[in-house]
């Protein structure tokens, strides 16, 4: 199934010398929906370093990780697109950033 969530705001926390996990995780791009609802995070991970596996919590809540070396991207995409939605595939585990409107179909439901 692929669940898209449209992107109403974020916020963004970068640190160093983050010691859980090895030391690998380097800030979080926190994602909202409409209503301030909590939609998950973007982790950004070192480069050269495994990413860990996507996931879709049981709440819902999605953790989606990209490497360091994508940040500006991402940033340049949140700042200057719009509109901007989330897309996860729950069979893949494939997180993505999607710019413009998407039709809605069976297996592109909005949540």
């Amino acid at each position: 199934m692929i669940i898209t969530h449209n992107i109403a705001a974020y916020n963004i926390l970068i640190f160093s010398n983050y010691a859980k996990g090895g030391g690998h995780q380097m800030g979080y791009i926190h994602l909202y929906g409409n209503n301030s609802k909590y939609l998950g995070y973007l982790g950004i991970i070192k480069d050269g370093e495994v990413l860990p596996q996507n996931i879709q919590h049981s709440n819902r809540i999605l953790n989606i990780y990209f490497h360091e070396s994508g940040l500006q991207h991402i940033l340049d995409t949140l700042r200057n697109q719009s509109p901007i939605s989330i897309r996860f595939n729950t069979s893949l585990n494939l997180g993505e950033l999607i710019i413009g409107n998407l039709p809605v179909s069976k297996e592109n439901l909005a949540a």
